[in-house]
């Protein structure tokens, strides 16, 4: 079996096999007419459907990288009562409008709000530009990381009490795997007492989303439909494809690269979502990889790849990059997911939020909030990202119509804590079957 692996870290793959104990892999869900894409799945047996309405407008590109194991950090008994937490009104009951006056002034005497976000400057400006003219007064401290970067920094900051961060946009891995263990952040709904986070209506399923068990700590304002893989329309033909067992063909051996599927991101969702579906299971991934595939984690590559020809089918690529390669008019395109007969599944990619344990601007935290949950807020998530919002008023003029959840059709919700916390026995799968 020739396999060939390009730029693997192997400190990320000794961290996944260490991780969380495994659960039994579970049936997929459907995305509820009136619930949310991304809550947890409910059992096979309670099947629903789509909503019927497109989700309205935003990447992730993939699933943020969880990060390395730390200490726990214990919770601070003399809560500040400048902290979110402490400040904060009861779940349920917003600010009055002087209350909510009193919010903004104290928000900006303190001048700033710390942000750490995904990579790039489409990113940054979205999670900053509009803020800043909404709100001159209140600088945005933007940081920029990755996921794997994002939970040290945090966790080692918050252990020598000395947090620098007020707010966490991420995937739920990070936040699932790394941040909410260790106790490191708030409960989200105390805080959400703005003007722009009264009407719950406006969400999909009349309700905000968390990704997490305790539907406290990890909210999620957007996601989308994941392809089963990008392609080459000048050398493939998406009408050959009805099923992920058609990756099986001889005439594929040699030409599908996959993103890296023992680091989480969009090759570990991939997995996750062939790993767990009945019809697929351990026999097709190990049938798959018989068909020489060829590894990397470095996502430029890859989408370099399909555009250039050299591999034709590449599985799990950064949609952010895809998206960006579909818009300049090269050769790269998304599979349909409604084409295949195992389904499909939804995730969250870097559309979910935390709020991190002691945050230096309460006031500001509270008023970037509120601003991020408007529709202004997430439009411009969704013009930077491409990917679909939760909120129903954002519009999804620039979101591809193979990334928007359809009625009637059943998607595994892969950002749920019940599918992130199969990682681990996943990846201790895969060492067995990949090099």
């Amino acid at each position: 079996m020739k396999h060939r692996i390009v730029g693997l870290s192997a400190a990320l793959v000794l961290f996944f096999a260490a991780c969380t104990p495994a659960t039994p892999a579970p049936a997929p869900t459907a995305v509820p007419a009136a619930a949310n894409p991304t809550a947890a799945p409910k059992p096979a047996t309670q099947p629903t459907t789509a909503p019927a309405a497109p989700v309205a407008a935003t990447p992730p590109a993939a699933t943020s990288v969880p990060a390395p194991a730390n200490p726990t950090v214990a919770p601070n008994p003399a809560a500040q009562p400048t902290t979110a937490s402490a400040a904060a009104k009861p779940a349920g009951a917003p600010a009055t409008s002087a209350e909510w006056d009193q919010i903004v002034a104290a928000a900006k005497r303190e001048g700033a709000v710390s942000v750490i976000g995904p990579q790039g400057s489409g990113s940054q400006d979205a999670l900053s530009a509009g803020f800043n003219r909404m709100y001159p007064e209140i600088r945005v401290d933007y940081n920029g990381l990755a996921g794997a970067q994002t939970g040290p920094k945090v966790l080692n900051e918050l252990a020598a009490n000395h947090n620098t961060t007020d707010l966490i946009v991420t995937g739920t891995g990070t936040a699932i795997v790394s941040l909410i263990p260790a106790n490191a952040v708030d409960p989200i709904p105390p805080l959400l007492i703005g003007p722009n986070e009264r009407d719950q209506s406006v969400w999909l399923g009349n309700k905000l989303t968390f990704a997490d068990s305790q539907q406290q700590f990890n909210l999620v304002f957007s996601g989308y439909v994941k392809a089963p893989f990008v392609y080459n329309p000048d050398m493939v033909n998406p009408d050959e494809f009805k099923s992920y067992r058609d990756l099986l063909d001889p005439k594929w051996k040699g030409k599908i690269a996959f993103r890296d599927p023992r680091l989480a991101g969009g090759g570990s969702a991939s997995a996750t979502f062939m790993y767990t579906t009945p019809s697929l299971g351990k026999d097709y991934l190990q049938q798959l990889f018989k068909q020489d595939i060829v590894i990397s984690s470095d996502d430029q590559q890859l989408v370099d790849w399909v555009a250039r020809g050299q591999y034709p089918i590449v599985i799990g690529p950064s949609d952010t990059l895809v998206n960006q390669y579909i818009g300049k008019g090269l050769p790269v395109r998304d599979l349909d997911s409604a084409r295949m007969k195992e389904g499909a599944y939804y995730t969250a990619g870097n559309g979910s939020l935390v709020v991190v344990r002691t945050p230096p601007h309460p006031n500001a935290l509270k008023v970037y909030l509120d601003y991020l949950l408007s529709k202004d807020g997430q439009t411009e998530w969704t013009k930077s990202q491409g990917f679909p919002s939760l909120r129903r008023d954002a519009p999804t003029d620039n979101v591809q119509d193979v990334l928007i959840p359809k009625e009637n059709v059943t998607y595994q919700q892969n950002s749920s804590e019940q599918y992130v916390k199969m990682l681990p026995e996943i990846v201790d799968f895969l060492k067995t079957v990949m090099p």
